[in-house]
């Protein structure tokens, strides 16, 4: 089991299409008017459930190293990318069926809540990731307003 590397981030960028923003956004960018340049990009399945104080998100991705692996997380967002390196294919080699898809991968999911981002925990075993993402504290304490009479 390897050290799955978690970054912090912040929600900008999140939803941007064009020359900034996360490549998730899976639309053709344009450079020149006749060049176009599109990336392949598969999403691997997430099951996402919820506690009262917690969310566990698991994504699968059998065949992806966990060295090609990466999950960013910001204040509702939680970020997963890397690559599926292609099993080296034999010349003579004749496939009936090819249904595995291979290179880069990315899924960026928004929680419905602020989440606490220093205690975030992920596992990753046999071809599933598992990540653990507690709910930050509620900051919605009733603060009562004095009402001042004039006169």
């Amino acid at each position: 089991m390897g050290i799955i590397k978690i970054s912090f981030t912040d929600d900008r960028g999140v939803g941007d299409v064009g020359g900034e923003g996360t490549p998730s956004q899976v639309s053709t960018r344009y450079f020149e008017p006749l060049v176009t340049i599109y990336r392949r990009v598969w999403r691997p399945a997430v099951d996402i459930s919820e506690r009262e104080n917690f969310y566990t998100v698991v994504v699968e991705l059998a065949g992806v190293r966990s060295d090609d692996l990466h999950v960013e997380i910001s204040n509702r967002t939680v970020r997963i990318y890397g690559i599926r390196t292609e099993r080296v294919r034999q010349n003579a080699m004749r496939y009936h069926l090819a249904e595995i898809t291979y290179g880069y991968f990315e899924r960026v999911l928004t929680l419905p809540v602020p989440i606490d981002r220093n205690n975030v925990e992920a596992v990753f075993s046999e071809g599933l990731l598992e990540i653990r993402i507690p709910k930050a504290a509620a900051k919605t304490a009733i603060r009562r307003i004095p009402i001042t009479r004039e006169g």
